[in-house]
């Protein structure tokens, strides 16, 4: 990231006015470690709110490698959306708001009359997996040999978003966070968009669908197969692959083992809500209905707002001096249909799924390819205490403000209540900067819709018709 432009507080500035702000200027019941976290949190859910930092990196192209994800350090370890987060930061959170000993789950020291760390655990990982497929932010590229009759996907599998059916002699590359199989490929001779259908279209154009020989799949179903299965008509030749894209779930999570979120670091506050929701919801002594009803309001306020966050906002090849048109799987699909199988050659597109994973169009050749991404970037989060916060002015006091609500959840009742203003004035602040960013430039809006054009193009729920319609 360039030098941070902002110089004027440091986070033990910050810290102690926070501090002061709570009447609890010696910081004894809140803790400078936890109120750190409170400035963490508020920097991280501007930035979702604003998408106020933005950033450039680099990458360099490899000859025939076409899927790339932002968030992989081996594919782009210069990437600014790289994930930090583990399950086990949502832990401490949730232990500071809860009154617990803040040590995370690994493993939870002393008897708690609440909680125990399964219960966190099993919390945190429920409403990672719903995020992840209510959202669709994040986007699994997974190869399985094609085989004619019924494929069956692993429990992982929440959503199929795409099928393709390729022929190429695999290069191995390995497994990523968010991928499995071998990524990178040579060109496809074959590279043929796959579309999805359901039994009574098959039926109605073609009574014959079953009995096809062997050949090109044109259409897979879905809708009539069991849970994680799809069948492709024709039935494949031998010797191929299927490509697809899918929502998977994250990997099983145990109280001594962190792992990824698999969402974006400035969104993990979602899961928080979430999973602070279950918590205050169970028949125990830890039932609060009235926080419980809080926590489950602004998950689903996360939720909404993720569904529509930006990630890239434009590609160019540094080297060439070239601007590079930036769409979704979707549209290409649609319009150029034989993308992949396109010979190899300078990228002229890239195209998007989801908040991580790209597509190259066409791959690209054995010439020298230099990327610089520009993208909305992981919020700077500061560590020591003489690091600068990196807000505006005019902006700093409303972070703040949301804060100083976070930072009285643990107190509950009337407290908490008494500084909701304080998160709507954050709110309104966060509104107010979205109204400037959009007359900072004509096109401002759909660049920050880039993201979300695949789920705009390729919906993954039908919208429900209301009365009279």
């Amino acid at each position: 990231m360039p030098t941070p432009p902002y110089n004027y507080v440091n986070l033990g500035t910050a810290r102690q006015q926070l501090a002061n702000r709570l009447y609890d200027s010696a910081q004894v019941f809140w803790s400078p470690a936890e109120l750190n976290l409170y400035i963490a949190e508020a920097l991280r859910t501007w930035n979702s709110l604003t998408s106020y930092w933005k950033s450039d990196f680099t990458f360099q192209g490899q000859q025939g490698l076409q899927w790339l994800d932002m968030t992989d350090f081996t594919v782009m370890p210069n990437s600014t959306r790289l994930p930090q987060l583990k399950d086990t930061d949502l832990y401490l959170q949730m232990q500071y708001h809860l009154l617990e000993p803040p040590v995370g789950v690994n493993p939870w020291p002393g008897v708690s009359t609440q909680f125990s760390a399964d219960d966190l655990v099993s919390a945190v990982s429920r409403r990672r997996d719903e995020t992840l497929s209510v959202t669709g932010c994040t986007y699994t590229r997974r190869l399985t040999p094609a085989v004619a009759g019924r494929i069956v996907l692993p429990d992982t599998v929440i959503d199929v978003r795409r099928l393709a059916y390729l022929q190429f002699t695999p290069r191995p590359y390995g497994s990523g966070n968010y991928g499995s199989g071998p990524y990178g490929v040579g060109t496809a001779q074959i590279g043929q968009i796959v579309w999805q259908e359901d039994t009574w279209a098959e039926e109605a154009f073609n009574r014959s669908y079953i009995v096809q020989p062997p050949g090109t799949p044109q259409t897979f179903l879905m809708s009539t197969e069991p849970p994680l299965a799809f069948e492709a008509y024709p039935p494949p030749m031998p010797g191929h692959y299927y490509e697809l894209l899918t929502i998977e779930g994250g990997p099983a999570m145990a109280a001594n083992m962190p792992q990824p979120l698999n969402i974006p670091d400035d969104w993990s506050y979602v899961i928080k809500w979430g999973a602070l929701a279950d918590l205050l919801s169970r028949e125990s002594n830890a039932k609060d209905p009235t926080r419980a009803q809080y926590c489950e309001q602004r998950y689903r306020m996360g939720l909404q707002i993720l569904t529509t966050a930006p990630a890239l906002l434009s590609m160019r090849l540094t080297n060439l001096g070239q601007s590079l048109q930036v769409d979704s799987v979707r549209e290409a699909d649609l319009f150029n249909t034989g993308w992949e199988a396109a010979p190899q050659g300078p990228p002229q597109e890239i195209l998007a799924a989801g908040l991580n994973l790209i597509a190259v169009s066409p791959a690209p050749d054995a010439g020298l390819y230099s990327f610089t991404a520009t993208v909305v970037c992981n919020a700077p989060v500061p560590v020591l205490d003489t690091d600068p916060v990196q807000l505006a002015r005019d902006d700093y006091d409303a972070v703040i403000d949301y804060a100083q609500h976070l930072a009285t959840f643990k107190m509950g009742g009337a407290e908490l209540m008494s500084t909701v203003p304080l998160f709507q004035r954050f709110l309104k602040q966060a509104s107010l900067y979205g109204l400037k960013l959009t007359e900072m430039g004509e096109f401002t809006t759909y660049l920050l819709g880039i993201s979300a054009g695949e789920e705009q193009v390729n919906p993954r729920l039908s919208v429900p018709q209301t009365e009279g319609q």
